[in-house]
């Protein structure tokens, strides 16, 4: 397969903090997805969460033999957990969440400035670095000049829609901007709201690397187990594979 499935596992964190306890643990998903063949798994931190992350990210660290990405609003505090953490990975995203629960993207145009003096500070802990943004051409480019390695693609719209036509036009846009971050050098990986049908749709796209799946694959976990769950995760990825757009 020339595409990777990166397991989100926010969901997880949020379902056990319905009860305030320690599980689900996200430690044991992650184990579970790898032995499915997951590529790689992903976790937000936020602001307010920050004190007690760095033991709990610091175990996941050493539980994780594939990738790690960390999430993470561009702030101080914040990004200072990537060097005690060391993941393989630093995606910068909003300090909200978006609709779905999930990270929000970051307006890249806006912030430039501040984001390319922490990602040079981020050179520093040699981890590939990351911005999450949506399908517009222009946040693209601002990825691009503020010397990120890999953009992702907010999909949340595209998932959320509910006529063919409107499901095309955003699908086309997510194209459009998969299309320039691969002529710009950068890799891309895509994500939000992406469910087994939506995430076959989407691998159709030639220029799309990487499929960031977190409350479908877990919703369906419960039902088949989170292994079983991956598994199909993966083979829907590869059959869009093989029809491409």
């Amino acid at each position: 397969m020339d595409a990777r499935f990166v397991l989100q596992l926010d969901p997880v964190d949020r379902i056990r903090g319905l009860r305030g306890g320690r599980d689900p643990d996200p430690g044991t998903v992650a184990l579970l997805a790898q032995l499915a063949g997951v590529h790689g798994v992903s976790m937000t931190v936020r602001e307010e969460r920050r004190s007690h992350a760095s033991r709990e990210l610091g175990l996941l660290r050493e539980m994780v033999r594939t990738h790690l990405e960390l999430r993470l609003a561009p702030t101080a505090d914040l990004v200072s957990l990537a060097f005690d953490v060391r993941p393989d990975r630093v995606t910068l995203v909003a300090d909200r969440r978006d609709g779905d629960g999930g990270a929000g993207p970051l307006d890249v145009q806006l912030l430039k400035d501040a984001l390319r003096k922490q990602i040079q500070n981020l050179r520093d802990v040699d981890v590939e670095i990351a911005c999450l943004v949506a399908a517009d051409l222009d946040q693209v480019k601002a990825v691009h000049k503020v010397d990120a390695d890999v953009v992702v693609l907010q999909t949340s719209a595209y998932s959320a829609s509910t006529s063919a036509q409107d499901r095309r036009a955003e699908l086309t846009r997510i194209a459009d901007a998969a299309g320039l971050a691969a002529r710009l050098g950068l890799k891309v990986s895509v994500g939000g709201g992406l469910d087994l049908v939506s995430v076959e749709e989407v691998a159709r796209l030639a220029h799309v690397t990487e499929f960031q799946v977190g409350h479908a694959c877990i919703a369906r976990g419960l039902l088949v187990g989170i292994e079983r769950a991956v598994r199909d995760f993966l083979a829907a990825i590869e059959r869009g594979r093989q029809r491409p757009q």
